[in-house]
């Protein structure tokens, strides 16, 4: 157990940059940090380019190979052909979720900034407030304990975990069920600050045969190779400290990065 659960924060970070022809979604958390940009042109994507910058995994380092196959899909097209490219047993959680917040971007060629920022708090015993803001204003706020919400009333039972996508899709539609779904995924690694999961010496993946086809790292062609990453976690309590992109990246967005 992680003697400091119960004082700090879990923070996650979530920054969309749009230019004509390109997406740009970053991800910094106290477990993860990673980019992904979408080229596309004439209505279909025609590249992807994605890292894991700081991840759980050795294996995390080439999550970003499965991405291409997304080359070719209708930017207007439907999620279940987005979905069909990318099967989760072979792909990084959290990369595919930015390749789908990306996708949700792609057919407006508008120049775009957006922050969306999770924040929840260590639960020890009592309820905490979880919320999720878009650039500074708040869009959900629930009061949660042992992964279901307590408040609003409207949502009172509702689970975070097993069974949160079918609800979820009843109760929210469109930007506000995306941002629901970023809350949620952050409730999923926020269980990770309970855990002092980042010690030396580092673990074989296949220390924990229940993770086995969980996600790229947990596939089976890196499960009995694969470790754990010493020192990789970060502390977040007092805000989130934004990785630095590559130079290459940044020049595609030169509006957005001086």
């Amino acid at each position: 157990m992680n003697p400091e659960y119960g004082t700090g924060c879990f923070r996650r970070l979530v920054r969309t940059f749009r230019v004509p022809g390109k997406i740009l979604v970053t991800l910094d958390d106290t477990h993860h940090s990673m980019w992904l940009v979408m080229h596309h042109a004439n209505g279909h994507v025609t590249d992807i380019e994605a890292r894991v910058a700081r991840g759980p995994a050795t294996s995390c380092g080439s999550a970003d190979r499965p991405l291409g196959k997304l080359k070719g899909l209708p930017v207007d097209g439907d999620m279940l052909a987005f979905r069909e490219r990318l099967p989760p047993v072979l792909n990084c959680t959290h990369l595919m979720d930015l390749a789908y917040w990306a996708f949700r971007n792609a057919t407006s060629q508008t120049p775009l900034k957006r922050e969306v920022l999770i924040e929840i708090p260590d639960e020890a015993g009592a309820p905490v407030w979880i919320k999720v803001e878009r650039d500074g204003a708040i869009v959900h706020n629930w009061y949660v304990q042992d992964h279901h919400i307590v408040e609003p009333p409207k949502l009172a039972g509702k689970p975070m975990m097993k069974g949160f996508a079918s609800w979820a899709r009843e109760q929210f539609s469109g930007d506000d069920l995306d941002l629901a779904i970023m809350l949620q995924r952050g409730v999923f690694v926020a269980r990770g600050r309970r855990h002092l999961v980042d010690l030396s010496p580092a673990v074989p993946l296949n220390a924990a045969p229940a993770m086995r086809d969980a996600c790229h790292s947990y596939s089976q062609d890196h499960f009995d190779t694969a470790t754990s990453i010493v020192g990789y976690v970060r502390d977040f309590t007092d805000g989130v400290a934004v990785a630095s992109l590559p130079p290459h990246v940044t020049a595609y967005f030169k509006g957005f990065f001086q």
